[in-house]
């Protein structure tokens, strides 16, 4: 079972590899029309199909994809395709571990950077960085479900398995038909905002592009130092809110909405992302003063939907707006966003299951269900849904103080694993919003990266394929 489970892993990654090659002949096309070196994407095409095709070739075979084989095609595609989606940086002169640290942040949409000054790379290289967070957004597999037939039945392993958050409602009963539907939106949405940042706010319509392909999967790379800042744009800056808070929605609620079913906007894990949202806003406004409501709102909303786009030194403000900030991190967007940490679905699910548990301790006999839009949740999702959080906190505790072992600050260690582990990029202190994670050594960079890849797969997925008892199944 081992030999064919590593067979199949390795053969589809490299199918997955093969066209992800593909995806560089756009900064490539880019590097000419700007007369920039292109060979550093043609190389870093060449290299990547010429693996791609050795593995999908080299390790043929003819079984199926089950369901414990989505967990290691899933755990080794994320952390094989940023190794190649390093290249390019590489080809540039960066070190091996710095390249691979920007491109696991750019695929898993985390948004941390070890860049000082964002406008040294290339136009070619700073679209790819953008591009490294639109594929990962929704999914660099969940699209590969969606267009090739080749995947077939065995796709909705793999789509499950890197789909963000739990999948509590499927669009349609074909699982290649509701990944494929998913992108559509997701592409419409990018291609809306485009529109609006170049036409409407007139930004640059490079800038407008690389935003845009890092707002809707919640990445936060942008082609400035200083984020979205740069701009001091009021307009381009509620825009952007507009799709953070949409990218942070569920996208099944987009797809009823958009269908003309507006009874999903009373969706319970809709209200209470908008509560938070709101509340967050709220507070850092009263901490910051009413002058800083449109910093305070846009910051909420940033954090909360793990974008990490910052139109202000946020590092630098009161330890209370610090701490709601922290909090904000640790919520994240709703189930079947872009968005990651815990997700409010999960929050929710929770508050009504303590709930529910008090009150069985009054009357133990009674039957509570656990429902969700008056619907009863299975006793699976729930226990899921509780060991998920266990092992998050688990894995942030030890991570930080990892970080604290190796001489970093309380602020600097807990906010740096929420930022990478929760996928938001900028922390708190020293890897606040006008910092980078460059000063780390490589020990820590290696422990964020780790925590990136963990933390874009909900933990479960990886630590899977680290069972003995997996591999012998």
């Amino acid at each position: 079972m081992f030999r064919q489970r590593v067979r199949l892993t390795l053969h589809i990654v490299g199918s997955i590899l093969r066209y992800l090659s593909l995806s560089y002949t756009i900064p490539l096309l880019v590097a000419l029309y700007y007369g920039e070196d292109w060979h550093i994407f043609l190389y870093s095409l060449l290299l990547t199909l010429a693996i791609g095709l050795s593995l999908e070739l080299g390790f043929k075979t003819a079984r199926e994809i089950e369901r414990a084989d989505g967990f290691s095609i899933v755990s080794f595609a994320w952390l094989i395709i940023p190794l190649l989606g390093a290249a390019p940086y590489m080809f540039l002169g960066w070190n091996f571990i710095d390249a691979f640290f920007e491109a696991m942040s750019g695929f898993t949409t985390t948004g941390a950077t070890i860049l000082g000054k964002v406008e040294v790379l290339p136009k070619s290289a700073l679209l790819w960085r953008s591009l490294t967070q639109w594929l990962g957004g929704m999914g660099v597999i969940g699209l590969l479900v969606a267009i090739l037939p080749k995947l077939g039945v065995g796709g909705s392993q793999l789509f499950v398995r890197e789909f963000p958050g739990p999948m509590l409602e499927k669009l349609r009963p074909r699982i290649r038909t509701t990944a494929k539907l998913l992108w559509e939106i997701y592409a419409g949405f990018t291609f809306a905002e485009i529109a609006l940042l170049y036409f409407l706010a007139k930004l640059p319509f490079f800038d407008s592009a690389c935003i845009s392909l890092c707002t809707l999967p919640t990445g936060g790379f942008t082609p400035t130092t200083t984020s979205i800042a740069a701009y001091a744009n009021p307009l381009a800056e509620y825009i952007i809110i507009a799709f953070m808070i949409a990218a942070g929605t569920n996208f099944v609620i987009h797809y009823q909405v958009l269908r003309g079913n507006f009874k999903m906007l009373k969706d319970e894990e809709f209200r209470l992302y908008l509560l938070f949202l709101i509340l967050g806003a709220s507070l850092l406004t009263f901490s910051q003063g009413i002058s800083s409501y449109r910093d305070s709102l846009f910051q909420a909303v940033s954090i909360m939907t793990t974008t990490g786009f910052a139109t202000c030194n946020f590092g630098l403000w009161h330890p209370g707006a610090r701490m709601v900030l922290l909090a904000l991190m640790l919520i994240g967007g709703c189930g079947g966003s872009t968005g990651g940490a815990i997700k409010v679905i999960r929050i929710s699910t929770l508050l009504k299951h303590s709930r529910m548990m008090m009150r069985k301790a009054i009357s133990p006999k009674a039957v509570m269900p656990v429902k969700y839009n008056q619907k009863p949740l299975s006793d699976e999702i729930i226990r899921d849904i509780i060991s998920f959080l266990f092992l998050y906190l688990i894995v942030a505790a030890m991570a930080s103080i990892t970080l604290g072992l190796m001489g970093f600050g309380i602020e600097t260690s807990l906010s740096a694993i929420a930022a990478t582990l929760g996928n938001v990029g900028p922390g708190l202190s020293a890897v606040g919003p006008a910092l980078n994670y460059a000063w780390f050594p490589a020990a820590g960079k290696m422990l964020l990266i780790i925590c990136m890849w963990l933390g874009r797969l909900e933990i479960f997925t990886v630590l899977m394929i680290f069972l003995p008892r997996f591999w012998r199944r």
